[in-house]
């Protein structure tokens, strides 16, 4: 096993684990984190991995929180956001990478699983996206593989409502493949690895390839992308975004200095 900063990293018979090691920061990934992992995928693929599983310190109340807020800038360009590039690595990678999770799911964590190719979940598991707690406008690519995932009504309720699901909710909405409990939850992907490792890689990754194009495939004229652009990138300067992230990051640094 190979430990960073904010990562590990552990080959086993052909299966790479990456373990998100930032458990006093709820997993919430900042640029290094997401370094480490962009790092550790490529050397996945160097290895000759055929399965990447990613998941978390067991019997974390958070699998992922998403972006680190104290990172986020109002007025920046959402396109180059590190995590955002991430997820194009994930969808591009030829090999299959599975999520492993227990506990909650914000943000950038549930567009992790997203973007990743099966996940199991703890029962003990919910996701929510916030992002319009803050008012963060998400790039339209993201909006539409969401439809293919989880149809129009069940994004808005995300969306709208910023409110939390269960496991069983999340697996009926198509987010998670399967669920199981805690305590059964590393057997039960580890043996759904083994059983990825038993059919051709060449024919895994074609696959994948394939499916994944289908699923981002969505029409749009230059003008709706330059309005959609210009758009979010007028709400991200906002003063209601920038009142928002001031709050949540004032609320955030107040739970953690000790009483």
């Amino acid at each position: 096993m190979v430990s960073s900063n904010h990562t590990q990293f552990e080959l086993r018979n052909g299966v790479v684990i990456i373990t998100f090691d930032r458990d006093e920061k709820l997993n919430a990934f900042n640029a290094a984190m997401t370094a480490e992992v962009a790092a550790h995928l490529e050397r996945a693929q160097q290895a000759g991995a055929r399965v990447v599983v990613l998941r978390a310190n067991p019997g974390v109340r958070v699998w992922c929180a998403g972006r680190d807020l104290s990172e986020l800038s109002p007025g920046a360009d959402p396109a180059d956001d590190p995590m955002l590039k991430l997820f194009e690595q994930i969808m591009a990678l030829p090999i299959p990478v599975l999520n492993m999770v227990e506990g909650a799911v914000y943000g950038g964590g549930l567009m992790l699983c997203m973007v990743s190719d099966i996940v199991i979940a703890a029962s003990n598991a919910t996701v929510a996206m916030t992002a319009n707690k803050l008012g963060i406008p998400l790039p339209t690519a993201t909006y539409a593989y969401w439809l293919r995932v989880l149809g129009l009504h069940k994004v808005k309720e995300l969306l709208f409502t910023a409110s939390a699901i269960s496991a069983q909710d999340a697996y009926v909405a198509g987010v998670f493949n399967h669920v199981v409990e805690p305590e059964r939850l590393e057997s039960y992907t580890l043996d759904l690895a083994r059983r990825i490792l038993e059919c051709s890689a060449q024919g895994v990754a074609d696959a994948k390839r394939q499916l994944n194009l289908l699923a981002q495939r969505f029409v749009l004229t230059e003008a709706d992308r330059r309005a959609i652009d210009e758009h979010r990138r007028a709400l991200l300067n906002g003063e209601d975004f920038r009142t928002r992230l001031a709050q949540l990051l004032a609320q955030v640094e107040g739970k953690a200095k000790p009483d």
